[in-house]
C-alpha cells in the first residue's frame, strides 16, 4: 500500500484515511433528513409552501451524499426519492394540502418498506405531534427588524 498522503489544515495534519473517516454515515445523515421531513411536514400544513420546498431541497441534497459515503444504500435511496418524495415535491409545487398530506403518509410507509430492506426494521419515523420548536411554520410572520 503506498504511504499515506498528508494535508495541512491550519489545525494540523490529516491523511485521506482519516478525513474519509470522519464522513457522516447514513445514522448521522438520516436524523438530519428526519429533522426536514418533520419541518417539511408542518410547513406545508401552515402554508408555509416556501419553507416546505426549502426542506425538500435539502433532503435531495443530503439523498445525494449517500452514494459517495455509503454506496450500498444508493440505488434504495433513489428508489425512495422517486416513488416517495417526488410526490411531495408535486404537492408543494401546486401547494395542495390534501395531496400533500396522502403523499407524506405514504413516504411514511415508504421509509419503514426501505427500513425493514436494508435489515433495520427497529427503525421507524414517526411524525412529531408538534412542528419544530425552532423554526416559525407561519408563512405571515416575520421576525421585527432591530
Amino acid at each position: 500500500m503506498a504511504a499515506e498522503r498528508a494535508i495541512q489544515t491550519k489545525h494540523g495534519s490529516m491523511t485521506l484515511e482519516q478525513l474519509a473517516e470522519m464522513q457522516p454515515g447514513m445514522a448521522r445523515l438520516m436524523v438530519e433528513y428526519a429533522e426536514r421531513f418533520w419541518t417539511m411536514y408542518y410547513a406545508a400544513k401552515a402554508g408555509n409552501w416556501a419553507l416546505a420546498t426549502y426542506m425538500h431541497s435539502e433532503m435531495a441534497k443530503l439523498g445525494k451524499v449517500v452514494p459517495v459515503v455509503r454506496p450500498k444504500y444508493a440505488e434504495g435511496m433513489v428508489e425512495f426519492e422517486r416513488t416517495c418524495m417526488d410526490p411531495l415535491l408535486a404537492a408543494i409545487t401546486a401547494t395542495d394540502w390534501s395531496a400533500f398530506d396522502a403523499a407524506y403518509r405514504r413516504a411514511i410507509e415508504g421509509s419503514d418498506t426501505f427500513h425493514d430492506r436494508f435489515a433495520k426494521p427497529f427503525i421507524r419515523f414517526r411524525l412529531p405531534p408538534e412542528p419544530p420548536p425552532l423554526l416559525e411554520m407561519d408563512p405571515d410572520v416575520r421576525r421585527p427588524r432591530d
